[in-house]
């Protein structure tokens, strides 16, 4: 499944590196509600979503799961913030790809007067990557939408946590 939904409260929470407009991890923990724990290993976020993955931050999480990566496309907080936003770091990517293609299988005929491999895989992985890429963020888009009204759980903090 491309997208699916944590109701949950951060546990904690391994940055690796930030982008222009994404963040990257190294894992996610998310307590559940029943207790149990899900980690998410090597997620991306787009960089508004940052501040509401943070230890601590409960409510409902959207995560998305394309061909070469994970992470989460969407937050409703259970103090009522909702913030939607897919990296797209990876679509721009394809996009170039499938420009580079064409333009290098063009010039190797032309200039060189022969076929370059690495002409023809940009030319079918590109439009493929896009194409990919771009489906599980409308389909993550349209995820958040239809579950506009959703009221996330308030998750307990996990046994032992004392009250201070």
């Amino acid at each position: 499944m491309a997208v699916s939904i944590i109701d949950g409260t951060v546990e904690s929470v391994e940055l690796r590196r930030t982008g222009p407009g994404i963040i990257l991890y190294k894992k996610i923990v998310f307590r559940l509600p029943s207790g149990e724990t899900r980690t998410i290993l090597k997620p991306i976020s787009h960089a508004n979503l940052g501040p509401h993955l943070a230890p601590g931050s409960s409510g409902r999480f959207y995560l998305f799961s394309a061909i070469d990566h994970r992470g989460v496309h969407g937050v409703r907080t259970s103090g009522g913030v909702a913030v939607q936003a897919h990296p797209k770091n990876n679509e721009r990517i394809a996009v170039v790809l499938t420009i580079l293609g064409p333009v290098m299988l063009l010039g190797f005929l032309f200039l060189l007067d022969r076929l370059s491999i690495w002409a023809l895989i940009l030319l079918i992985l590109g439009p493929l990557l896009w194409v990919t890429n771009r489906k599980v963020r409308i389909e993550g888009e349209r995820q958040f939408a239809a579950d506009q009204g959703a009221a996330p759980a308030v998750v307990a903090p996990p046994a032992g946590a004392g009250n201070a």
